[in-house]
């Protein structure tokens, strides 16, 4: 049996592909199935494959049409035959030594998974992009050299770096796993679930992954699809319901409420309309479940009980947009007068004081 699976969905990625095809057949570990899924590619991405499967009977192409990143991982698990899985993005590249590494490593600690922190550069000037959430340093202030799990970790758990290719999978953990397919950020289910079923995990403090970041990134470019945050925040919320891990509600509705608003805010005034359209619509869809939740009912910010009430009540993307920035001008106002009332009675404390030191012989034998 093979030792190591290598997914590789491929989706119109022939500028980047032989790199990342190069940095998989060379490495110093070749007990290898490399796995690459075309996904309905337009440009020479199977072409590219073809050539590479010619000279190396590791590599095994699956042709496609268009199903979206998280069917193809899931196409990739199901086909997969080695102890260990692992996935790439073809616009990435491995160091040469990753699998080696990430083999030994955890055979050695005996692991469900290993996560390893990953390296960000700049498309265009190749400097490096340095970036907490991907080195993760409070994981390994936190875990050391140590395996750990879910209950070491559940107060930052939803902060850990969620990436399919900062894991290393052993495949009879994660057989039965799935991503949710046809959305944005599937990758967060997949991890929440895993990191809540593993035994052991380790974190293994090296840079193994080349992750490129590129200008449509780098723009944070606003689309209707970005709005696939609120399901799967949503089947997050079930997920946790199903573990009873309740304590993360509040992170996971500051994503549906707070970060969905902060992407409206930003989006061009001309994409606004559609962008409300389809918030208030998901919002709509899920309000009944939500409302029947004790945290949404008790315990949710005020603040994001207003932008849901706001959405759903709004009749245009103006209205809606009119309403928050009223509340949060209040919320403003409120601060302001608090922060001056302590700021009066700061001065008339200090009045007070400066009295009494007029009032002291020794002020009147200094004034002489």
């Amino acid at each position: 049996m093979v030792k190591i699976s290598v997914i590789v969905p491929v989706y119109n990625a022939e500028e980047y592909l032989e790199q990342c095809l190069n940095h998989i057949i060379g490495q110093s570990f070749q007990d290898l199935e490399i796995i690459c899924i075309n996904d309905g590619s337009g440009d020479g991405s199977l072409e590219i494959l073809n050539e590479f499967s010619e000279n190396d009977n590791r590599i095994k192409i699956i042709n496609q049409q268009n199903h979206g990143l998280g069917a193809v991982r899931n196409k990739g698990i199901t086909v997969a035959q080695g102890d260990y899985i692992y996935f790439i993005d073809s616009d990435d590249y491995l160091e040469l030594n990753a699998f080696e590494e990430l083999y030994e490593i955890s055979r050695k600690h005996s692991v469900d998974f290993t996560m390893f922190k990953l390296n960000n550069f700049n498309e265009i000037t190749k400097e490096p992009i340095y970036i907490d959430y991907y080195t993760m340093p409070y994981l390994k202030e936190r875990a050391g050299d140590d395996v750990f799990n879910y209950h070491d970790v559940e107060d930052i758990a939803l902060r850990l770096c969620v990436s399919a290719p900062g894991c290393f999978f052993k495949r009879d953990f994660i057989k039965d796993l799935r991503f949710p397919e046809g959305l944005l950020f599937e990758d967060n289910v997949f991890f929440t679930k895993a990191l809540f079923e593993a035994r052991r995990i380790y974190f293994y403090d090296k840079f193994l992954y080349n992750r490129r970041v590129r200008e449509d990134s780098l723009s944070n470019t606003v689309s209707i699809n970005s709005l696939d945050t609120i399901e799967i925040a949503n089947i997050m919320l079930d997920l946790i319901n199903e573990y009873g891990y309740d304590r993360h509600k509040r992170q996971l509705y500051y994503r549906i409420f707070n970060n969905i608003y902060s992407l409206f805010e930003k989006a061009p005034h001309e994409f606004k309309p559609d962008l409300f359209s389809e918030i208030k619509k998901r919002y709509l869809k899920y309000s009944k479940k939500w409302e029947s939740d004790e945290y949404f009912k008790n315990d949710m910010k005020k603040r994001h009980r207003h932008i849901y009430n706001s959405a759903i009540q709004s009749d245009c993307s103006e209205e809606f947009e009119l309403r928050v920035r009223l509340y949060d001008e209040k919320r403003k106002i409120k601060k302001l007068k608090k922060e001056n009332k302590e700021i009066k009675k700061a001065i008339k404390k200090l009045k007070k004081e400066n009295d009494l030191i007029k009032s002291s012989k020794g002020f009147e034998l200094i004034n002489k």
